[in-house]
C-alpha cells in the first residue's frame, strides 16, 4: 500500500504574495511580543513606544492579510504560505483590533 510515497516533482513555486503576507505575520507577532515585553518592564507605564509598537502590529496584520489574499490569484504556484499568511495575519488583526477596542472602551 502506498500511503506514504507521495512525492511531489514540480517546477512549481510559492507565491510571492504568500511569502511576503507570511514574512509581515512574523513581523507584526515580533512587534506585538516586543511591545507586551516593554510593557512587563514599564509595570504598565510603556506609554507611547507600547502604543505605536501595537499600531505598528495592526498595519502590518492587515496589510499581510490583503496581500495573503490578492496573491491567490497567481496561477500555477503552491499556497501553502498564502494560506499561512492569510490566516495568521487574519488573526493578529482582529486580535490587535479588540484590544483596541477594549483600550477605547
Amino acid at each position: 500500500m502506498k500511503l506514504f510515497n507521495k512525492y511531489k516533482f514540480s517546477d512549481k513555486s510559492q507565491t510571492l504574495g504568500g511569502v511576503i503576507s507570511t514574512t509581515m505575520g512574523i513581523l507584526s507577532l515580533l512587534s506585538f511580543g516586543y511591545g507586551v515585553y516593554l510593557s512587563f518592564r514599564e509595570a504598565g507605564e510603556g506609554g507611547l513606544r507600547v502604543g505605536s509598537l501595537g499600531m505598528l502590529s495592526l498595519v502590518l496584520a492587515v496589510i499581510g492579510t490583503v496581500i495573503g489574499l490578492i496573491s491567490f490569484k497567481e496561477d500555477n504556484k503552491f499556497y501553502g504560505l498564502s494560506r499561512l499568511g492569510s490566516l495568521m495575519c487574519g488573526i493578529i488583526s482582529v486580535f490587535m483590533i479588540a484590544v483596541f477596542l477594549m483600550g477605547i472602551a
